[in-house]
């Protein structure tokens, strides 16, 4: 089954992919990518997308910025290596002052790692150690999480066990323990009764006191989310809601935790979405935007009042062996940089207001579309068919869509029944003109739309050569 058409095994196991599906189609359209440049990227035949996924909703700065090569290059030859076990380099110490100094020295020690999910897994240890030497011997049974059901936090067993997920639940528990959870405040699926997004969110915050009370407040440790929720499709939280939850787990004396992986580094409109909030986050987790992609790099950062906690007392056991990489380090200073001196972030809130309203004109045309949400140029589409009952589009109906979208040259990112935008920070006016003509051609019903799409599909087979791979599905 994992035979390709010249008879060679296909070794690699993809992330989070049905090999079985992915391998007849692997050379079609944009499943496989050779070339990035800007805001597109392109396959082995020359095809050029718009990478309105941000490859993975990590792109912020655009394919193909030699400054970030050339950093990378000139550190390689200096210091390729080094770790940051009980010694350290320049380029982590500087990244490090850099981060401290973007929030106004707010935080106060940052952890460097590789990835989103081991800056959660990070904070779930700092967190836990941190209540387990604390001066109040009180507080040192408070070890209990509280997140959103159906948030993404990684994969790693700790930030997995965060997410809340059933199907995780199913193939890989039993999970941590002292994880929990409340429903998001998802106003448009009428959660806690009501389509009213301030009541949602009030209900909302009154269902986390309820359960601390519950559990016991003297077990409870911290609230952790994303302030715009990703996978559940792309769910914006206000500024107030946060402010009352923040209020809430002071009273609990417990630790507030923000996983800005996603919207860190102007992916909503702000540099960070927390410092909108009338008190940053205990801890910040950080990740993609970082970089950019370019290299992998992820970051930590945590107050003086939560660090407090580890002086004179057991250090921190925790690192990776990258941790810190000099090379990663210097490319991740160059990318923001990149992100301030373009002023990237203005350009996230104004690009990313310029397609919401695009869309929500495109809403009256086509009533596929059930709602519009989202906060810069992190976006999220619903696709319903009916939009009273709010009836979601089969997964398969939507995956049809985006092929649609791909076969006109536009890579955009879906979960479900969402599409979803998460284009680089560099986009114009003219690119997002692009994405709204070529979604509003593909987010056309009726039989008449439907031959067209499958027209421009057998199209875009044809041309990948893969006619045999068609009639084997």
């Amino acid at each position: 089954m994992n035979i390709l058409k010249n008879n060679t095994k296909y070794h690699l196991w993809n992330p989070f992919t049905n090999l079985e599906e992915f391998i007849p189609y692997k050379d079609v359209g944009p499943m496989t990518l050779v070339r990035g440049e800007g805001a597109y990227v392109y396959n082995a035949a020359g095809k050029k997308f718009i990478n309105a996924s941000g490859s993975l909703w990590n792109v912020a700065v655009g394919h193909g910025r030699q400054e970030l090569a050339e950093i990378a290059y000139e550190q390689m030859k200096t210091l390729c290596y080094s770790s940051c076990f009980q010694q350290t380099h320049p380029k982590a110490v500087e990244l490090a002052d850099k981060l401290c100094g973007l929030t106004g020295n707010v935080y106060d020690k940052v952890y460097l790692g590789c990835n989103g999910s081991e800056a959660v897994e990070t904070a779930v240890k700092i967190t836990r150690q941190y209540f387990r030497q604390s001066d109040d011997h009180t507080l040192h049974g408070k070890y209990k999480i509280i997140s959103f059901k159906g948030a993404y936090h990684g994969v790693s067993y700790g930030a997995m066990s965060l997410c809340g997920d059933d199907l995780n639940e199913k193939l890989y528990s039993p999970l941590p323990e002292g994880i929990l959870h409340i429903n998001p405040p998802h106003y448009y699926h009428n959660a806690y009764n009501t389509n009213n997004p301030e009541e949602c969110e009030r209900k909302c915050a009154e269902s986390l006191r309820r359960l601390i009370e519950k559990e016991g407040p003297e077990t409870v440790a911290a609230f952790i989310a994303e302030p715009v929720m990703g996978e559940i499709g792309i769910l914006p939280i206000s500024n107030g809601f946060f402010d009352m939850v923040t209020e809430i787990c002071k009273e609990y004396n417990m630790l507030v935790i923000a996983d800005e992986v996603t919207t860190g580094f102007g992916r909503t409109g702000s540099l960070f979405a927390s410092e909108n909030w009338k008190v940053r986050p205990d801890i910040m987790c950080l990740g993609k935007g970082i970089s950019s992609g370019y290299l992998p790099v992820s970051a930590v950062m945590v107050k003086s009042s939560v660090y407090k906690n580890f002086i004179g007392k057991e250090y921190f056991q925790h690192g990776s062996t990258s941790s810190g990489n000099p090379v990663c380090s210097a490319v991740a200073m160059g990318n923001i940089d990149i992100i301030l001196r373009e002023r990237l972030t203005e350009n996230s809130a104004e690009i990313g207001a310029y397609l919401l309203d695009g869309l929500k004109e495109m809403m009256k045309e086509r009533n596929i579309i059930g709602d519009v949400r989202g906060k810069g140029l992190m976006i999220g589409i619903e696709l319903v068919k009916d939009r009273e009952t709010k009836e979601p589009y089969k997964n398969s109906e939507v995956f049809n869509i985006v092929a649609d979208c791909a076969s006109q040259g536009l890579i955009a990112y879906y979960n479900k029944n969402i599409i979803a935008l998460f284009p680089p920070l560099i986009i114009d006016r003219k690119i997002a003109d692009d994405i709204l003509t070529v979604l509003s051609s593909s987010l056309k019903t009726g039989k008449a739309e439907s031959i067209k799409k499958k027209m421009r599909l057998f199209s875009e087979f044809a041309s990948s050569k893969k006619m045999t791979a068609i009639d084997k599905k």
